[in-house]
């Protein structure tokens, strides 16, 4: 099913509350990020996707220092999870920002040499007529909004299936190094979380 496109990820953390960098690094699959996440959906894959394609930039060795990112993305409860599960970047610490800016996309930049890169997903690459619907979802209530959540989750999961699975990430997800200041994270930055909204819908 092309499940062996799903990126797999090498972190490298501190040992403890005070400690040192650990001797080695740990592994993060996909099935890591949805249980910190809540689920698998199209924005953690394609989120997971694009993230992949940067690390790789940033850390041409193949491990992720976890304690030497700030990351910036949309304000999308996916791209941001995915964003502070794999960066180790956190709001409350300054070291992750939203912008409300369409699309997934993401900065990262490396804080102890402000080396930074832009990733984003090519445009048409996810199906506008999805995107229409999930768009239509506030203005819908009772049995249509019910039927259309149902027609949006198996449209979602066979566009999962049958595109994304079936193509790499370096396909449709593509980085940039750019020159990039960091601005002082504002909590004013906060954002309706999307994925629990409807969740009382029968």
């Amino acid at each position: 099913m092309g499940e062996e496109n799903i990126p797999i990820f090498h972190v490298l953390d501190t040992e403890s509350s005070h400690g040192r960098y650990s001797k080695s690094s740990k592994e993060i699959k996909f099935d890591d990020l949805v249980k910190f996440h809540g689920h698998a959906c199209d924005g953690l894959y394609r989120g997971s996707y694009a993230l992949a394609v940067a690390f790789a930039e940033l850390f041409p060795n193949g491990t992720i220092d976890r304690t030497d990112l700030r990351v910036i993305s949309r304000n999308s409860p996916c791209l941001g999870d995915a964003a502070t599960y794999l960066t180790g970047g956190r709001i409350r610490f300054g070291t992750q920002d939203v912008e409300n800016r369409p699309g997934v996309w993401y900065i990262i930049q490396r804080i102890a040499t402000g080396e930074a890169v832009s990733v984003s997903e090519d445009e048409g690459f996810f199906p506008e007529e999805i995107s229409k619907i999930e768009a239509s979802l506030p203005e819908l209530s009772g049995d249509i909004l019910s039927e259309k959540l149902d027609k949006l989750k198996e449209m979602q999961d066979t566009w999962i299936r049958k595109v994304l699975l079936n193509s790499k990430p370096t396909e449709h997800y593509h980085v940039k190094r750019v020159k990039y200041t960091w601005k002082e994270v504002q909590y004013s930055n906060k954002g309706i979380r999307t994925d629990i909204i409807f969740k009382d819908v029968m």
